[in-house]
Formats: C-alpha cells, structure tokens, sequence
C-alpha cells in the first residue's frame, strides 16, 4: 500500500477494487511487504508469505456500517497515515458504492506511540 521513504511518515493512498461476487464487506485486511535490498523480499502477504514470518500480524481494518456490493461493482477506499513528533496512526473512508465517515479520525480510537531516540 505504501512505500516506506525515510523522514516521511505522513502518507495517502486510494485504493480501487471490482467485487468479484456479490459480498458483504465488514472490512479490509492489511499486509507487510518489503524490498530489502535487490531480490531480499519480506512479507506476511498470504501470496508471497516469507516462511518464519511470525513476528508481524496481519491488520484488520474494520468499517463501521458493512457495505453490500454487487458482482462486478467498483470498491473504493482511501487510507491515511497522519503523524506527529510522537504518535502515528490511519484513519480510512469507503468511497465507493457508497460514502462512509472518516474512521479513526485524528487516532480517535488508536495511535502508535513513536520514540524520541
């Protein structure tokens, strides 16, 4: 989703998406991946799962009011990565089929806390 660039925190991604079936979604879930250096790739993406990856979790991210879609409908979201000098947190939005609140606004409901050394 997004590309880590040191002294960069704060980051904006949209994300678009055809439904393949007709679902309810409660939701979206989140992956780690990383280009380490040339072909040294990590990552908990169940498509490219680096074997003894135990150590990073998959993240849930959940939407307040579940969104029917239809087969072949567009899916629309948009996630943020705010930050200050000493936390970090996302807050996301569906667009698409339908407009939902901003959730997690200003790290409302959950922050990571950033060290100062």
């Amino acid at each position: 989703l997004f590309t880590l660039l040191l002294g960069l925190c704060c980051r904006f991604k949209t994300l678009e998406f055809k439904a393949e079936k007709a679902a309810t979604i409660h939701g979206f879930a989140g992956y780690f991946e990383a280009k380490l250096y040339k072909d040294i790739d990590i990552s908990i993406n169940p498509d490219t799962f680096s074997e003894g990856m135990f150590s990073w979790f998959p993240a849930y991210i959940p939407i307040n009011n579940p969104v029917h879609v239809k087969a072949g409908e567009s899916i629309c979201a948009s996630f943020w990565r705010r930050c200050t000098p000493t936390k970090v947190w996302y807050e996301w939005a569906v667009e698409e089929p339908v407009v939902s609140h901003l959730h997690n606004p200003n790290g409302r409901s959950y922050t990571v806390g950033l060290s100062s050394e």
